[in-house]
Parts: C-alpha cells; structure tokens; sequence
C-alpha cells in the first residue's frame, strides 16, 4: 500500500482504496464480451504506453521541461481515468499541476509514488485479466 505523505508531497487527495475502480472495468469487460482476447489487448496497450509515458515523464523532469512534463501527465492521466486506474489517475492530476505550475518540487518523491501506483495496476490487471496483460520486457519503460 501506498504511503500517503512522501518528503512533504501532499498526497491526501490520493485515494487509498481500490486500485482499479470496480464499476469502470466492470464496464470495459462487459463491453469486450463477446471477444475476452479485445479487453487483454486493451489493458497490455495501456500498461505498455503508461510505461513509456511514464518514462517520458521521468526523462522531462530530468531536463526540467515543464511542458513536455505536463503533457505527458495529462496524457497517462486521462488514459488511466479510462480503465478505472483512480489512484494513478489522481496521482498524475498531481504531476501536471507541477509541470503547468513549473514547479518541480517534490516531483521527484511524486514520480516514486506514480510508478508504485503504475505497479499496483499491473499487479490489478494481471489478477483479473491474466498475465497475458504484462507488456513484454523492455517495453517502452
């Protein structure tokens, strides 16, 4: 579980309960029916293009590019909204406010905690659609 302070990150908007919200999958799977192999494709894109966001968003904090750090934020944000992924979502929210506001203070700690909610996903995933989900080695993150 995730700790809900990191190095003075407020992180109390950061909901501490279900990884993958019910409804929302629940929604995806009963949408893929009809062909379970769509929603398995489904979650290893997303998995595969939230680690290389999530890459991407490491290497602009690096380089302090706020921009391209907002973007990216905003980017796995939105795509984590869609399969339900609230605490990753949340948890983005908060680093495109650092990137729009150029303020990368406690982005570092941030990041930490975005890829352990990145992790939680994966783990969420791989127990209910199965481990055909995890994006191959090396891929994009």
């Amino acid at each position: 579980m995730l700790s809900p302070l990191l190095n003075g990150v407020a992180t109390q908007d950061i909901a501490m309960d279900s990884v993958i919200l019910p409804e929302v999958f629940e929604r995806l799977r009963q949408a893929t029916a009809k062909e379970p192999a769509v929603l398995v494709e489904l979650c290893r894109d997303y998995l595969e293009e939230a680690r290389g966001a999530l890459a991407q968003l490491q290497d602009a904090f690096l380089v302090k590019d706020a921009k391209a750090f907002r973007e990216r934020a905003h980017y796995l944000k939105g795509s984590s909204l869609m399969i339900g992924a609230k605490r990753l979502s949340q948890c983005c929210a908060t680093l495109e406010r650092m990137g729009r506001d150029c303020d990368f203070r406690g982005a570092g700690p941030m990041l930490e905690y975005t890829m352990t909610a990145l992790r939680e996903v994966e783990a969420q995933l791989t127990e209910q659609v199965g481990p055909a989900v995890v994006p191959a080695e090396g891929s994009a993150a």
